[in-house]
């Protein structure tokens, strides 16, 4: 199998030098991650270092959950990450070009692809069935 290309890779730099301090140090304050910068010889100011997460929580690459006044922020899994921009832009493109940006797409599929494809609306049409979507 082949491995997979860094999920931070299309990033802006600072961006990905945020989200790397995140990933790297499980949940975070926008303080600690500025102390963390700050020691990778990079100050930056709160208010940018803020700014920057709630980007990249807007982006989905992060989750953050309020503690009193501050937010913490964590790296999602890339698994969750990689899900989600790929289902953007799928749906970007089905938006712009219709039915033949779909199936262009679908005819791009090797066979274990397709079968994938299959299960996945197998299972949630059973969700659906079942109430749970």
């Amino acid at each position: 199998m082949t491995e997979q290309p860094d999920i931070s890779a299309n990033l802006p730099e600072l961006e990905r030098q945020v989200f790397d301090v995140v990933r790297g140090g499980g949940r975070l304050s926008v303080n600690e991650v500025a102390e963390q910068i700050t020691a990778q010889k990079r100050p930056l100011a709160y208010t940018t270092v803020m700014t920057v997460l709630t980007r990249l929580w807007q982006k989905g690459y992060l989750a953050r959950k309020q503690e009193g006044r501050a937010f913490l922020y964590e790296a999602r899994p890339e698994d969750d990450i990689a899900g989600d921009q790929g289902g953007r832009a799928a749906r970007e493109a089905i938006a712009k070009f219709g039915v033949p940006a779909l199936s262009g797409f679908v005819k791009t599929l090797s066979p274990e692809q397709r079968a994938l494809v299959a299960k996945l609306l197998d299972d949630d049409r059973d969700e659906w069935a079942e109430g749970k979507a």
